[in-house]
């Protein structure tokens, strides 16, 4: 037998949770599928953007203030297109968080940034490509598309095992197979 799991959600614990919701509903536009308060006794929101979906994103009352680290390493949301990409850039210069880090991965186009809270968010969409990772080069979002999608492909195709996204991904299709 072949097990196969699939990532459909994840949650987080929120010092302030009705900041942590207001920002990720009326900023990243999430809507709440429910709310309560779970058998800890913690306040809780389930969140997504599809209707598929009851929940993608759950937020929790009880993370501790005091805590002298941030036990989120990073929080990725994939989007449907480079357009999208810059619509949330743009969205989030109008909420006032201007501190950003854009990278281009060759396989991804992405926008980091920290919430509310400290934690740091991924926002990606994916290129046309695979190259090998890490790689991290500068992203100018402010190019047109046309122009960020001939320069990712320039940079990918100058290093090694340079391949289609399409390739590769069958050559993980082939490994899963494999198993």
């Amino acid at each position: 037998m072949t097990l196969s799991a699939q990532l459909t959600h994840f949650g987080i614990h929120a010092v302030d949770l009705d900041r942590m919701v207001d920002f990720y509903t009326r900023v990243m536009g999430f809507v709440v599928s429910d709310s309560g308060v779970g058998r800890s006794g913690a306040r809780v929101f389930f969140m997504t953007q599809n209707p598929e979906c009851h929940h993608q994103f759950v937020l929790f009352d009880g993370r501790p203030a005091d805590v002298t680290y941030n036990p989120v390493n990073q929080i990725s949301f994939r989007l449907d297109s480079l357009d999208t990409l810059k619509g949330y850039r743009q969205a989030l210069i109008a909420e006032g968080i201007t501190e950003h880090r854009v990278t281009d991965h060759g396989n991804a186009w992405a926008l980091y940034f920290k919430d509310p809270e400290g934690n740091p968010v991924e926002l990606y969409t994916d290129t046309p490509f695979y190259t090998p990772q890490p790689c991290g080069e500068p992203l100018d979002l402010d190019q047109t598309n046309d122009q960020i999608l001939a320069t990712t492909e320039a940079m990918c195709r100058g290093r090694p095992r340079f391949m289609t996204r399409e390739a590769w991904m069958q050559s993980i299709q082939d490994k899963l197979d494999a198993r």
